[in-house]
């Protein structure tokens, strides 16, 4: 890659863990703006009251000492229930630990050496339910496979920048979502082993005359996958997740009107020193307008965190707070668009999985020195009783 385009990309992986908001291209943002415009707030089918969140799990400083865990970027887990963590420290530090159901340390691999099966820097991984664990390798620009038993399978170059990958049950297919600088544009391909595309599902064209900072929001847009191959999409500044079938139809289009809220001139200025700090560290050679555009913060807390979906075919959207000091919420909804409820679990989430029952397993940053694994069971009420209209 070119300096610029490593500038770019760095951003917008920034923006990801970041999640920064603001302006965009003709995108889903801006749609969604328009679309949501006077809409109601959606009251819950469930009472938040009568949902019962008990802790049931948490990996022991034992397992984690012995897995050699630094900084857990992403989580997923198989269908036996083996839990799969990508650890990564720049500049060095990278593996894929597993561990069994109870929380013991299993096995790593793809640590960094001399060999081509190594972990490249990344932050997301998909384990499928054909037994790959896959990611994407930021650094070589690859799509790096191994078989769920930690066995090195291939690693494929790509075209355009490879951002994340997406697991859909049918064996050898995938959902690959990248960003092409030429064309401009960011989009989310369906795939085949080892990289061949059948179709692209969803696609963000940047305009052209927008600034690397627009450019990076735009194409850091926010993704999932269920378990019938379902693509979820969204932006982080402003809450509405369009679903689509595998032929980049949209099957629902699910909405809130919250807004976000701004941010304080603190938080603006703290923002600002982390991103420069962060940018000068990772990359070289950038002109200096490029920074002073790259280091403005977007003056809105993000509405929209992460999506994930449980077995139930439930939409978990990990929601920004910035009135809480503490914990994590998620709005719950079924598959029809409602909202079911909200959860409030006490960890500060980095990333979210469930297991095949539905557990709900996090990183938790509560410790940022020191991540921890944490699961959750998520057991919602009985539903609120309709109001009587007559």
């Amino acid at each position: 890659m070119g300096s610029v385009k490593r500038f770019v990309a760095t951003i917008s992986c920034m923006t990801l863990s970041l999640l920064a908001c603001g302006e965009g291209g003709e995108s889903d943002s801006d749609t969604a703006m328009a679309d949501s415009a006077g809409q109601l707030a959606q009251a819950p089918l469930i009472d938040s009251a009568s949902v019962t969140i008990r802790e049931a799990f948490a990996l022991s400083a034992a397992a984690t000492d012995q897995a050699g865990l630094r900084q857990p970027r992403d989580l997923a887990i198989d269908g036996e229930g083996t839990i799969y963590v990508l650890d990564f420290e720049a500049p060095e530090h990278q593996q894929i630990v597993a561990f069994d159901s109870a929380g013991a340390f299993a096995y790593r691999f793809g640590e960094r050496d001399a060999r081509a099966d190594r972990v490249g820097p990344s932050d997301q991984l998909a384990v499928t339910p054909w037994k790959y664990v896959m990611f994407v390798d930021k650094r070589d620009n690859a799509l790096t496979s191994f078989l769920t038993i930690g066995t090195y399978v291939s690693t494929a170059g790509l075209n355009g920048a490879g951002m994340s990958v997406l697991p859909i049950p049918e064996y050898g297919h995938y959902y690959l979502k990248k960003w092409d600088p030429v064309r401009r544009r960011a989009y989310v391909v369906h795939m085949k082993l080892p990289t061949d595309s059948v179709s692209t599902v969803y696609e963000v064209r940047m305009q052209p005359s927008q600034s690397v900072r627009k450019d990076a929001r735009d194409v850091s847009f926010l993704t999932a996958s269920d378990g019938a191959g379902r693509l979820y999409v969204a932006f982080a500044d402003v809450y509405q997740v369009r679903v689509l079938d595998r032929t980049g139809a949209t099957v629902r289009v699910v909405r809130s009107s919250r807004t976000a809220m701004p941010k304080s001139p603190r938080e603006m200025e703290a923002e600002r020193q982390r991103i420069r700090a962060r940018l000068e560290a990772q990359v070289e050679d950038v002109p200096d307008s490029l920074l002073q555009d790259a280091v403005q913060p977007d003056s809105l807390h993000p509405l929209v965190e992460e999506l994930a979906v449980d077995p139930a075919g439930r939409l978990w959207v990990r929601t920004h707070r910035p009135e809480r000091t503490s914990g994590t919420v998620y709005d719950v909804f079924n598959e029809q668009g409602q909202l079911i409820s909200w959860v409030a679990v006490p960890a500060a989430v980095r990333k979210t999985a469930f297991s095949p029952s539905g557990r709900l397993y996090v990183i938790d940053e509560r410790d940022p020195s020191r991540p921890g694994i944490v699961a959750y069971d998520v057991t919602f009420g009985a539903a609120v009783p309709a109001a009587d209209g007559g």
